[in-house]
């Protein structure tokens, strides 16, 4: 897939939850009060993913809100685990066969119009190898708030180790709800051209977005010389590389930062962006590869 720099595009941004379970399978709410909740709460597009079974979206359209249809799949893992696979945009009547890999499944999504994301990697214990066996994946989960119950919401770390090796895989922030205390803790900010689910698939397929649980991200990229970062008002901001590549910024006496810059090779590998505020709440932007001709405007 080509990505892209949202910052760096014309459109709106969009407030997204893509992990959401409901009534149809262990949540506490039916699918049309999830659909209110997320829509009083001021976010314009809702994944209902419930696990095994494709809810139909008709009946809870809402003014405002972008449903796509979803469902959370469990095909076997070879040498651990099942795997827990977000399938977005997929028809009514869409399953995870008995046995099936998650590889053809997959191939499934994406040849019925979807994609797929990997649900938090780090709550599952997946490995490298893992992840790097499914070809190719939207995003991964890089803040799940209902893995917050054990501790291992924040999968930056395992993000960061994909990354390494190469593959420029995008991050998303879920809430992966069951229950009420699991709402609005991270979200997903897309870049799209308009308010449709067509749009919302075309954003999220480019790689137009970021994840947050409460920071602002108003503008990343490279230019003249240096990577640069405009943000909401954080405690630190932090440009992350590989390895031990990378800068952290914290503003004088607890004073609060709201940009930043570092000049560095636009020949990194990646480098991507972490902001964290003064509540301790992160928001991620995407990884930006090496940069052509030092240039991303």
């Amino acid at each position: 897939m080509t990505r892209s720099n949202p910052f760096a595009l014309p459109g709106v941004w969009l407030k997204a939850n893509l992990h959401t379970h409901t009534t149809v399978s262990d949540g506490d709410a039916s699918p049309a009060v999830r659909v209110q909740q997320y829509r009083d709460a001021g976010y314009q597009v809702l994944a209902i993913t419930d696990h095994h079974e494709v809810v139909p979206t008709g009946d809870l359209a809402r003014p405002g809100m972008v449903l796509l249809q979803s469902l959370e799949a469990h095909p076997s893992c070879p040498n651990g685990p099942l795997y827990h696979l977000v399938c977005l945009n997929v028809p009514v009547g869409f399953h995870c066969e008995n046995e099936e890999s998650a590889q053809n499944l997959v191939d499934r999504v994406r040849a019925a119009g979807g994609e797929v994301i990997l649900a938090h990697p780090y709550w599952c214990g997946r490995t490298i190898a893992q992840i790097r066996a499914l070809d190719p994946l939207l995003a991964l989960e890089v803040y799940n708030s209902t893995c917050r119950g054990i501790g291992k919401a924040d999968s930056t770390v395992v993000w960061d180790y994909v990354l390494a090796t190469g593959l420029m895989l995008p991050a998303v922030g879920v809430d992966d709800v069951h229950r009420s205390d699991d709402l609005f803790g991270s979200w997903t900010m897309i870049r799209a051209r308009e308010a449709t689910a067509e749009a919302v698939m075309e954003a999220l397929r480019a790689g137009a977005f970021y994840a947050s649980c409460g920071p602002e991200i108003l503008d990343f990229g490279y230019a003249n010389g240096a990577y640069f970062l405009r943000c909401s008002p954080v405690a630190e901001i932090c440009f992350v590389g590989r390895g031990a590549q990378g800068r952290s910024f914290r503003g004088c006496h607890g004073e609060l930062l709201h940009e930043a810059q570092w000049s560095a090779s636009p020949t990194l590998p990646y480098l991507r962006a972490m902001v964290t505020d003064s509540a301790g709440r992160r928001a991620w932007t995407q990884p930006l590869p090496p940069v052509p001709g030092g240039k991303t405007r």
